[in-house]
């Protein structure tokens, strides 16, 4: 299945791609394509993805199809061809 992947901000820096679409196997979820993209942009992209103990982190956001993994299954949620994940860093201000 194809899977689109957009990245913002300091994600679209690390990876110097605004988007991409990614090749996956049938019933992979989005834990399946945070490791892929983890492990073809690096280290500096796994320390965006995971914390030290290997969970993904919950200070970005993943919207899949404009809803946040959270709202749906977490890394969990199964993924289906056409599907659109977007990268969000945190947003600052004040």
């Amino acid at each position: 299945m194809r899977v689109e992947v957009k990245f913002y901000a300091l994600i679209r820096e690390a990876t110097g791609k605004r988007r991409e679409e990614v090749e996956l196997p049938a019933k992979s979820s989005v834990a399946d394509l945070l490791s892929l993209i983890a492990e073809k942009y690096g280290e500096d992209m796994a320390r965006f993805i995971y914390n030290e103990e290997g969970k993904v982190r919950n200070y970005l956001s993943y919207m899949l199809n404009g809803y946040n993994i959270y709202s749906l299954s977490g890394p969990d949620t199964p993924l289906k061809d056409g599907d659109v994940l977007a990268f969000l860093p945190p947003i600052g201000g004040g």
